[in-house]
């Protein structure tokens, strides 16, 4: 290898700049990669079906969520998004301004608001569905029938056990 290649993979160093002993290994660490793995994906599929409605990726999971679910209360699609309860209330403000959803009242208790999908939200999330599908199938294709049965129920262990342990938190 040239002096001028290994130039490129040489750090600069800091005598003020430590390392853990013995160094972390993030590769190794399993929420580390699932959490990369996740923002790979994301940008592979909604960053580019989503970007082009000019909507951001949390504004399409909560209708998406909406589109799979039906009518949701906002703490309800938190929980099914796996997103804090601010950043639904946010999305939800935008797509409320951009007419693809609005806020009624639930029929057993007036005091819950429940969020609905606009015709307006019902046509985008018709819009985005196919390319969502489509690459959607495209990264499931690297699995075999076994492996994503099998990724499914890794997931659904992973998922259990990180709502136990924060429950006991």
């Amino acid at each position: 290898m040239s002096n001028e290649i290994k130039d490129l993979f040489c750090l600069p160093q800091d005598e003020r700049g430590k390392m853990p002993d013995p160094p972390l290994d993030l590769y190794q660490h399993l929420p580390f990669q699932i959490g990369r793995l996740t923002n790979l994906i994301r940008q592979v599929t909604s960053d580019v079906y989503v970007s082009q409605s000019g909507l951001s990726a949390r504004e399409w999971r909560v209708l998406a969520m909406l589109g799979c679910k039906g009518a949701m209360m906002p703490a309800q699609v938190a929980e099914q998004c796996g997103m804090d309860r601010a950043t639904i209330t946010r999305a939800v403000a935008r797509l409320e301004k951009l007419e693809y959803v609005f806020t009624g009242s639930d029929d057993t208790d007036r005091r819950r608001k429940v969020l609905y999908l606009t015709d307006k939200g019902v046509a985008i999330c018709d819009e985005i569905r196919p390319a969502m599908d489509a690459r959607g199938l495209e990264l499931q294709e690297v699995l075999s029938k076994s492996e994503l049965k099998y990724y499914y129920q890794i997931m659904d262990k992973l998922q259990k056990k990180a709502q136990k342990m924060l429950a006991e938190l």
